[in-house]
């Protein structure tokens, strides 16, 4: 039986026994259209966060960036009509705007600012509804998913979902070469693991099941 709140975790190897008798992993077809759906609110929520967010705290970010989209639609109109009358084409004045943009100030606190509030939103968005939803995102309730703490229908404690939810958020929101590059790897590991545990799952002490099949089989006990 689950172990009641505030009482130690089950061990390892009752953990083991409990999932491997009574949990029925989550389908890798519904965990990744799950994970899919928690994706597209997840980006739909940030650009509206960004679109509120960004004029607040970074005024001058914002006004740098519309002046660079402005000179590059420019410059693409002038090469357009050069080529359209048969001149030779120039990539100098588009390379000069980049090359300058990559230098503003404005700009650059601007992409900063955008990445820190979007990586936020998203790991608020996991931690809130798995701790709020007892172990279900959105995606997850859809599809009749649920994160329990491994071996048991418990949903993982705050800190395990913390640290679970960061490594979905990569996926979602990269966080340079190294840490993008373990994202997509675990997302490998997922598809191949025993009962689909990723390295998140592991590390966490988790997986996916599915809540309406465990559910029934722990009704039966």
């Amino acid at each position: 039986m689950d172990s009641e709140p505030g009482t130690p975790p089950p061990s390892r190897e009752i953990s083991e026994a409990n999932a491997e008798k009574n949990l029925p992993p989550a389908p890798l077809s519904f965990r990744t259209l799950a994970f899919l759906a928690d994706s597209v609110l997840v980006l739909f929520a940030t650009a509206l966060l960004l679109k509120l967010a960004l004029p607040a705290f970074c005024p001058e970010g914002v006004s740098a960036l519309a002046d660079f989209s402005r000179q590059m639609t420019d410059a693409y109109a002038r090469a357009a009509e050069a080529a359209a009358a048969g001149r030779v084409v120039s990539a100098d004045a588009v390379t000069a705007l980049a090359e300058s943009a990559a230098q503003d100030e404005a700009l650059i606190s601007l992409f900063e600012t955008a990445y820190v509030i979007s990586f936020a939103a998203s790991l608020a968005y996991f931690v809130c509804t798995e701790q709020f939803l007892r172990g279900q995102t959105l995606g997850k309730k859809i599809f009749g998913l649920r994160t329990v703490f491994f071996g048991t229908t418990l949903p993982p404690p705050f800190l395990l979902t913390l640290s679970r939810s960061f490594w979905k958020a990569i996926s979602i929101v990269p966080s340079g070469w190294l840490l993008t590059l373990l994202a997509i790897v675990n997302a490998h590991v997922v598809v191949f693991a025993k009962r689909h545990r990723g390295w998140h799952d592991k590390l966490a002490r988790t997986e996916v099941v599915d809540a309406r099949r465990a559910q029934d089989s722990f009704q039966k006990r």
